[in-house]
């Protein structure tokens, strides 16, 4: 996100995608806004707008596919950013859980 003001900016231009993760905070901030919230993505449109040709002949092996992904210095620290964002949540939710069975 952009910051403060932009939260919802990025679910809004993905609208559409199959399977995403919100935060609640912003599930909430979702479900009082009455703004319209209009489909972005749809995977036939992009399936048919797509012009290149499948990457490695449509199968790429997993080196390949790790010296492509390490090509790319923004992935790469996104991705890492993402896991680690990841892996902390499920650790206070494990948490969390132990200490509601505690009680």
């Amino acid at each position: 996100s952009r910051g403060p003001g932009f939260e919802l900016d990025e679910i809004r231009e993905l609208a559409g995608t199959d399977r995403m993760t919100i935060p609640p905070n912003l599930l909430t901030q979702l479900a009082n806004c009455q703004d319209p919230l209009p489909r972005k993505l749809e995977a036939k449109a992009a399936a048919t707008a797509c012009t290149a040709p499948p990457l490695g002949g449509g199968r790429v092996e997993e080196k390949e596919f790790r010296f492509l992904l390490n090509q790319d210095g923004c992935t790469t620290t996104k991705m890492a950013e993402g896991i680690r964002a990841f892996v902390s949540d499920t650790e206070k939710l494990e948490e969390a859980i132990r200490n509601k069975f505690m009680e």
